[in-house]
């Protein structure tokens, strides 16, 4: 474990959120930079990219030689090249204050297969497009109610496609299925470890699992992890674990 911290070209000043590829580089989205800024696998400042009015970006994701950038300054999802040139392709969604699909403050990404969630935090909704940026629907709404947002923030989908959304207001990660129908909630405002203080990023690991199957019960299999960040408190990283009851011996 160490910190990173760049300088020179590299130093960053409000770092939001984060995203490393499938080669290891790290992108960074800076609010207060205004833009995203990259670095290979050793931590070397690589290069930056950005758009010189209207942009704020929030968060990042690399999927698909594209990278997806949530633009609150500008109500949009920008997705750029991912070569040298970080080139604009396009952006979405093009529509109006009132329209469904309109993003009023998108803070987080998310990118599948098939689909692209972003986190609207304006909307206290989760919303999801196709990757051309064709609205699909939503999932939650504003409330104090299971199923409903006060601060929704980080999101991941597992291989099920089931959603997951922290929300910051609740302190707690609520669990959605494909067709938006609320499965559970896990976390709480901080009691201790497990609980969660002012939680803001979550995602979903199926690789290092080697590593935490001895806290599991031998009556259960891992599925995969799930990692939450906490922005106050004495757990900056929560580990929790998907499980499944474990197959009967023959």
């Amino acid at each position: 474990f160490d910190y990173f911290i760049p300088s020179g070209l590299g130093q960053l000043k409000i770092p939001l959120n984060c995203f490393i590829d499938e080669n290891g580089f790290l992108y960074v989205a800076d609010g207060k930079r205004r833009q995203i800024v990259i670095f290979d696998n050793t931590g070397k400042y690589i290069d930056c990219f950005g758009e010189a009015e209207n942009f704020k970006p929030t968060d990042v994701f690399v999927y698909d030689n594209k990278i997806w950038v949530t633009n609150l300054k500008n109500n949009r999802i920008n997705v750029y090249s991912k070569d040298s040139t970080y080139k604009l392709l396009y952006y979405f969604p093009e529509a109006e204050t009132g329209d469904e699909e309109f993003l009023y403050s998108p803070v987080n990404i998310y990118v599948t297969d098939d689909n692209v969630y972003v986190s609207d935090i304006g909307a206290s909704k989760i919303k999801i497009y196709t990757h051309d940026g064709k609205y699909l629907t939503s999932v939650g709404s504003y409330g104090k109610n299971s199923g409903q947002f006060v601060r929704a923030k980080g999101i991941a989908v597992d291989r099920e496609s089931n959603l997951f959304v922290v929300d910051a207001g609740f302190e707690n990660v609520q669990i959605f299925d494909k067709e938006g129908k609320l499965l559970m909630f896990f976390g709480g405002p901080y009691k201790g470890p497990g609980y969660m203080w002012l939680p803001a990023k979550i995602t979903i690991d199926y690789d290092n699992l080697q590593y935490f199957r001895k806290y599991v019960d031998q009556r259960f299999n891992l599925k995969y992890l799930i990692l939450v960040t906490n922005q106050y408190g004495p757990d900056k990283i929560s580990i929790y674990g998907a499980v499944e009851p474990a197959q009967p011996k023959e």
